[in-house]
């Protein structure tokens, strides 16, 4: 056992972002030969002996090809810009939104601590987690099922008869990995100099000879990445190899943090922004606004603060009708509240939709019900609408409805705006690179549009939904994004101001950092977007705040003694999962509590955590 061993671990970048650089730590920009832009805090993937000109295909396999030709080392290993192990823990998953001394000593990546750790171990690897497609954490699947779904299946049937004929060694190894229901993700490891050469050897020896048997000129820019993709198949079946062809090796797991930058939040600037949208005079139409909603009983108190905010926001004299789809869950008496002290100007309708129409679509998010389907039928039982903006009733107005409704469509069945997380959502659809995937909370319909283009778009809804039934996640957003993937306008992100624009962010998104500081300066709708609505005890929204005041201008939405204490109190607990526990933080200390524990209080308080 080497002491003191010489540990490079090279962290791959192809842009500008923070880094960690020390002595086991280095920045390696990959793709250099292809960049017009040279980071001055990385080396190049470009010199010596290497394959940096194969970089769009080959993604972070070009360093880790370069550091095998060109480096010497007792270990190797490769993280991301974004993704960085975390030698503290064995699995642990963290998103973290700054690099510096503290994150770096706290998950032991500090020269000192990566030379110890790595002393007692062959080969370190990133958490292993089940195989699932994205948002269905429950169906498990195969890595070779996984990976079909995602790409081209074809493509890894091709690296299975190389391994087979000309690699039989690993072939055993690899058909084990194929058919696991686990594995480690985008080829992060470390690795003694030993295993990482016999590595490298099997992974550029199949990946060469498979490069000249697949044609990918076809292939869009995500698809493109096929090499970096199979690779992450081949270091799983390689650790898989090694654990038995090397006896006594020592291979473990670390954690992984997610590097999400926060963005800076001038919540007094935003506050401004809004105030100052409360002193423009308002837009008045000669035309009514049609808005959709479906909520049932449960949902009627936020529901009633999205329709007091988009009121409260509107010319008083501006003709709006509500247009409300419902079912036996929205009783007469919620009905009846909803009548009361209309003026004039504004109308609320209620139309009745048959549940049993969505009965095989799926609910796989405990806050969402079936209401979520019902405005894939506003075509039709909406047929003197032809115009209609469609609101979720976890939103809250803070600008003038009318500047949404002259938003231009361009001839497009509807528009909406971009998700908070579109780029993982348009490839698990596999919509193409160039697609935008969009959130569905607020979508305005071009209805007339839609029946001249369609003869009848449900059908469309429904045999998109059973066409991509096992991809399909997000139920109602995911059945519009397939359909509608070429007849959406992508409208202002301020139409659809979701919470993540508020915090570290890590999905991946189109828009950049620079247009969601611009749009919290000019808000249309909030969307609270997450788990932890403004009604729930752990909703750390900075602007939370606007739910409250909506919500207590409905005197027939009163608040009850939980609801005054969630206003009270929320964001002042926390909570995240460590090892098992939940550790809760409640004004600044924290505690470690089993599920048993968080149930009992649970089921004491009645809070909606």
């Amino acid at each position: 056992m080497a002491k003191n061993p010489n540990v490079k671990i090279y962290v791959c970048h192809h842009k500008q972002s923070p880094y960690i650089k020390n002595e086991c730590i280095i920045p390696i920009q990959v793709g250099r030969a292809l960049s017009n832009t040279e980071l001055e805090y990385c080396i190049g993937d470009d010199t010596g002996d290497n394959i940096s000109h194969k970089n769009k295909s080959w993604c972070e396999l070009t360093a880790i090809y370069w550091a095998w030709k060109n480096d010497e080392a007792d270990y190797y290993g490769l993280m991301h810009y974004r993704r960085y192990l975390s030698l503290k823990s064995h699995g642990d998953y963290n998103v973290i939104n700054r690099l510096n001394d503290d994150i770096i000593n706290e998950h032991k990546l500090d020269p000192e601590s990566i030379r110890s750790i790595c002393e007692g171990q062959d080969i370190i690897t990133g958490p292993i987690w089940n195989v699932h497609p994205v948002g269905l954490p429950w169906k498990v699947m195969s890595n070779y099922d996984q990976y079909a779904l995602d790409h081209y299946k074809k493509d890894l049937d091709v690296i299975v008869e190389i391994v087979k004929e000309k690699y039989p060694k690993y072939y055993l190894a690899l058909l084990e990995s194929m058919y696991s229901t686990s594995c480690f993700f985008a080829n992060i490891a470390i690795m003694k100099r030993e295993y990482y050469h016999e590595y490298c050897e099997f992974l550029f020896g199949v990946l060469e000879e498979a490069e000249s048997k697949v044609d990918i000129s076809s292939y869009d820019s995500y698809q493109s990445r096929i090499w970096g993709f199979i690779a992450e198949r081949l270091v799983n079946a390689y650790v898989l190899f090694a654990r038995r062809e090397h006896k006594g090796i020592k291979i473990s797991t670390a954690g992984l943090m997610y590097l999400a930058e926060a963005p800076v939040i001038d919540k007094e600037l935003i506050l401004k922004g809004i105030s100052d949208k409360k002193k423009e005079e308002k837009i008045l139409l000669d035309e009514t606004i049609n808005i959709c909603m479906s909520f049932d009983d449960k949902y009627y108190p936020h529901a009633s603060a999205t329709i007091e905010s988009i009121l409260d926001n509107s010319n008083e004299n501006q003709r709006i009708n509500f247009h409300i789809l419902c079912d036996k869950n929205l009783s007469n008496e919620k009905r009846d509240l909803l009548l009361l002290e209309l003026k004039s100007n504004v109308q609320i309708k209620f139309v009745e939709i048959d549940p049993d129409l969505f009965i095989s679509l799926p609910l796989n998010r405990s806050y969402i019900s079936l209401n979520t389907y019902y405005r894939l039928v506003i075509h039709k039982v909406l047929q003197d609408v032809d115009k209609i903006i469609y609101l979720d009733s976890d939103m809250i107005c803070l600008d003038d409805i009318a500047k949404l409704w002259l938003e231009p469509l361009d001839g497009k069945c509807i528009g909406a705006s971009l998700d908070e997380g579109g780029l993982l959502q348009t490839r698990r659809l596999i919509l193409g690179a160039d697609n935008n995937y969009f959130n569905a909370g607020m979508i305005v319909f071009d209805l007339k549009v839609i029946r001249e283009k369609y003869e009848d778009v449900f059908n469309d809804y429904m045999i998109n939904f059973y066409v991509n039934n096992r991809e399909i996640s997000l139920q109602d957003q995911d059945i519009l994004n397939i359909t509608f993937k070429n007849e959406a306008k992508i409208l202002p992100l301020k139409w659809n101001v979701n919470s993540r624009m508020f915090t570290a962010n890590d999905l991946e998104r189109k828009y950049s950092m620079q247009q969601e500081s611009e749009t919290l300066l000019d808000i249309g709708i909030l969307h609270y977007t997450d788990r932890r609505k403004p009604w729930t005890l752990t909703c750390v929204h900075p602007l939370k705040d606007f739910y409250w005041k909506y919500r207590k201008k409905n005197p027939h939405a009163p608040m009850s003694e939980q609801d005054k204490l969630i206003e009270r109190y929320a964001g002042k607990i926390s909570y995240r999962i460590s090892g098992g526990f939940i550790l809760t933080k409640v004004f600044g200390i924290e505690f470690k509590l089993n599920k048993a524990i968080i149930g009992k209080l649970l089921r004491a308080f009645k809070i909606n955590f």
